[in-house]
């Protein structure tokens, strides 16, 4: 049992969180109302809370400023369910993770006319290039 130096324990999948419960609250409805109403609590007194433990930790670790969250974080994250807890922050990371993959597949779309274009221009080239060698033998027959 770890010692209690937060103002809130958590016991998420049981595994023990020190967090500031305002902290929380100011970046989840899902806290505000958890921490208005009845608990259900452990032999410890942490309130208990569904879902994964890691993924719980990563929430809090990027709320608390200690590491940034990677895109595949996120996902996971939000696949998982752990974004029930409804961190506005982690919201706004996964919209923004959608428009940059939506502004990745129109650049790749963009790559792919591109090349579709330079293709089209090296067959004409080639096609000139033969054009010019033919007019050239007729006029250098030699």
């Amino acid at each position: 049992m770890p010692r209690k130096v937060g103002n809130i324990l958590l016991n998420v999948d049981g595994y023990y969180f020190q967090v500031d419960r305002y902290l929380l609250a100011s970046q989840s409805i899902y806290f505000r109302i958890l921490f208005r109403g009845i608990t259900k609590r452990d032999k410890y007194g942490a309130i208990i809370l569904s879902g994964n433990a890691e993924r719980f930790s990563l929430i809090i670790d990027y709320l608390t400023g200690e590491r940034q969250l990677s895109m595949d974080e996120i996902e996971s994250i939000i696949n998982d369910g752990a974004s029930i807890y409804l961190i506005p922050s982690l919201i706004y990371l996964s919209q923004l993770k959608t428009e940059y993959e939506a502004k990745d597949k129109r650049r790749i779309e963009e790559v792919k006319r591109s090349l579709m274009k330079m293709a089209k221009l090296k067959k004409e080239l080639n096609n000139l290039e033969v054009y010019i060698e033919n007019l050239r033998k007729k006029t250098n027959p030699n």
